[in-house]
C-alpha cells in the first residue's frame, strides 16, 4: 500500500514545484516562476480572480422589510395575508398569534399558536427521518462540495471542455468566467437565477454549452463566443423539477446525448434529454444523491448520497449495484479512463479505496467477499516540519490514468501519485507534493481533457490548480 511517508522532501525555501519532465520534479524560485510558465505555455490565458472583483451583498444582514415602510393601519385580515403572500403560512401564523393575542381577538391568538406548535412537532418528526434535511441553504452545499472552503473560496469550481481549449471558472460572486485561446474575448455568465453554483460541465461535441448546477436547479448555457461578453439571462435555459433543487452535481453523458443532476435535498437522480427539457427520475429509496460521475465509456454512472450509500448504475439497463460504507459518506470519486476502476476517499478516514470492474463484475475473489479495497494510506504526517495528508477533499485522474491529484480538508498541500493500470491491478506510487505562495490552499483542481497544440512542448496532462486567493496554476506534466 503505497504512503504518503514514501513521498520525497519539499523544494528548498523560496522555491515552488513548477512541472514534471520526464519523471523528475521541477523547481524554481517563487520570483521567477511566472516567466517560466509563460514560455512553456504561451496560449494559456493568466488568470487570477481577485477578491477586488467581488461585488458581494450583505447577505448576512437582513432587514425586516416591515421596518422600511412606513407605518399604516390594517385590520388584522389585512395583516395575516400580505405575511401570507410575502412570506409564507409559518410567517402568517406567528404574525396571527403575535398581534391577535394583544390587539384583536385573543382567541385567534390562542389558535395561530396551537398550529404553530403542530408545524413544529411535524417538523420534528420530519428531520427525525430525513436528518440531511437540517442542513440548508450555503451550509448545506458546502458541506457536501469538492471545493475547499467552498463558502469562503474565491473559485468555486473549475471545468475544461473535453473537446477544445475552453475552461470555466465559476466565482464565488455567483458569476461564471469562460477563458479560452482567444485572451481578448472573456464571456461572463451571470443571472438572478444563479447563485451558488455547485457544479459545472460541458455539453461533449458542443463547442459552447455549459450546464450550471446551483441553488435553483440548473442552468444551461448556450454561449456564442461572438456575441456580447456579458450574457443576459435569455441565453439560459433554467431547468426545475420538483424539489431537485439546490443541484450539487450536474454530470453529461461521454456521447453528449443525456445530463445528469443530483440535489441534497432529493433520492431522485434525473436524467435530462436537455434538447427535449425533458426528464426521467432513476427512483430509490434512501438519502439524497450529492456527487455523479460517469465512467468515460458511458456504461456506468455512479452516484454518491448523504448518508452511508452509494450506488453504480449500468445504464444499457438502467440497474444499480448498491454499495456500503462502514462511517461516513462519499467525499470524492474518479474513474480510470477505460472504466475499470473507481477511486474513492470519504469523509472520516484517510484512506484511498478502489473498486475495479471487469466485464460487469467486480473483481475480488469468489472465496472473499466483494469489497473496496485500500490503495493507498493518507494519514496525516510531517515532512520538512510541515503537515501534509490527513482527510482527502477531492480527486482527480488525468485523461490517461497516468498521474492522480489529491487535495486535503485540514492541510495545504496536493499530493501527486503516479498510476499505472494493469487491467484488473491497479499500481500506484508516489511523486511529489505541490503548495502555493505563501499561505494560499487548494481550492479545487481538474485536469485539463484535451490538450490539442497548445505549448511549443509536447505534453502528457496538465494539472490546473484553483488557489484560495484566486489564482489559478497549470502544472504541466512534460
Amino acid at each position: 500500500m503505497a504512503s504518503l511517508n514514501a513521498f520525497p522532501d519539499f523544494p528548498s525555501p523560496g522555491e515552488i514545484t513548477v512541472c514534471e519532465r520526464g519523471g523528475r520534479i521541477c523547481s524554481l524560485p517563487a520570483n521567477e516562476v511566472n516567466a517560466s510558465l509563460s514560455c512553456k505555455l504561451l496560449s494559456y490565458p493568466e488568470i487570477n480572480i481577485g477578491r477586488e472583483l467581488f461585488h458581494h451583498a450583505a447577505t448576512h444582514i437582513r432587514e425586516d422589510r416591515r421596518t422600511i415602510m412606513m407605518p399604516v393601519n390594517e385590520t388584522l385580515l389585512k395583516r395575516i395575508t400580505r405575511t401570507f403572500f410575502e412570506e409564507g403560512t409559518v410567517e402568517a401564523l406567528k404574525e396571527a398569534a403575535n398581534y391577535a393575542s394583544t390587539q384583536y381577538n385573543p382567541l385567534i391568538g390562542s389558535i395561530a399558536r396551537y398550529m404553530l406548535i403542530v408545524v413544529s412537532i411535524g417538523n420534528h418528526i420530519k428531520l427525525f427521518l430525513k436528518p440531511h434535511l437540517k442542513d440548508q441553504g450555503i451550509d448545506s452545499v458546502a458541506k457536501y462540495s469538492q471545493t475547499k472552503d467552498w463558502s469562503k473560496s474565491a473559485i468555486r469550481y473549475i471545468s475544461w471542455h473535453p473537446n477544445c481549449f475552453k475552461i470555466a471558472i465559476a466565482a464565488s460572486d455567483d458569476t461564471i468566467r469562460v477563458y479560452s485561446d482567444e485572451p481578448n474575448i472573456v464571456p461572463i455568465l451571470k443571472s438572478g437565477a444563479q447563485k451558488f453554483v455547485g457544479s459545472l460541465a460541458w455539453r461533449p461535441f458542443a463547442s459552447g454549452e455549459l450546464a450550471v448546477g446551483c441553488q435553483n436547479g440548473v442552468l444551461v448555457w448556450n454561449i456564442d463566443p461572438n456575441s456580447l461578453i456579458a450574457r443576459p439571462l435569455s441565453q439560459a435555459v433554467q431547468l426545475k423539477y420538483k424539489q431537485h433543487y439546490p443541484v450539487t452535481s450536474v454530470e453529461w453523458s461521454p456521447n453528449g446525448c443525456l445530463l445528469s443532476t443530483a440535489s441534497i435535498n432529493n433520492p431522485d437522480i434525473l436524467i435530462w434529454d436537455v434538447d427535449q427539457n425533458r426528464q426521467v427520475p432513476l427512483r430509490r429509496v434512501g438519502p439524497p444523491c450529492a456527487l455523479l460521475k460517469w465512467s468515460p465509456t458511458g456504461t456506468r454512472l455512479c452516484c454518491t448520497t448523504v448518508g452511508n450509500v452509494f450506488r453504480v448504475w449500468q445504464t444499457n439497463k438502467w440497474i444499480p449495484d448498491r454499495w456500503t460504507i462502514n462511517h461516513g459518506t462519499i467525499q470524492s470519486i474518479v474513474w480510470s479512463n477505460s472504466g475499470s476502476h473507481l477511486l474513492f476517499v470519504t469523509t472520516e478516514d484517510s484512506f484511498l479505496y478502489c473498486l475495479g470492474f471487469v466485464e460487469d463484475e467486480v473483481f475480488t475473489s469468489t472465496l472473499v467477499p466483494k469489497s473496496a479495497l485500500p490503495v493507498a494510506d493518507l494519514s496525516k504526517i510531517l515532512i520538512d516540519q510541515v503537515e501534509v495528508g490527513g482527510r482527502p477533499q477531492a480527486l482527480a485522474w488525468c485523461p490517461q490514468s497516468q498521474y492522480l491529484a489529491i487535495t486535503f480538508k485540514d492541510t495545504s498541500a496536493i499530493a501527486i501519485f503516479n498510476t499505472v493500470i494493469n487491467r484488473t491491478q491497479l499500481n500506484i506510487s508516489p511523486a511529489c507534493f505541490l503548495t502555493g505562495t505563501g499561505i494560499e490552499n487548494a481550492s479545487c483542481i481538474c485536469f485539463q481533457l484535451n490538450l490539442g497544440r497548445r505549448s511549443n512542448e509536447k505534453m502528457k496532462t496538465v494539472l490546473t490548480i484553483g488557489w484560495s486567493s484566486g489564482r489559478i496554476q497549470y502544472f504541466p506534466f512534460v
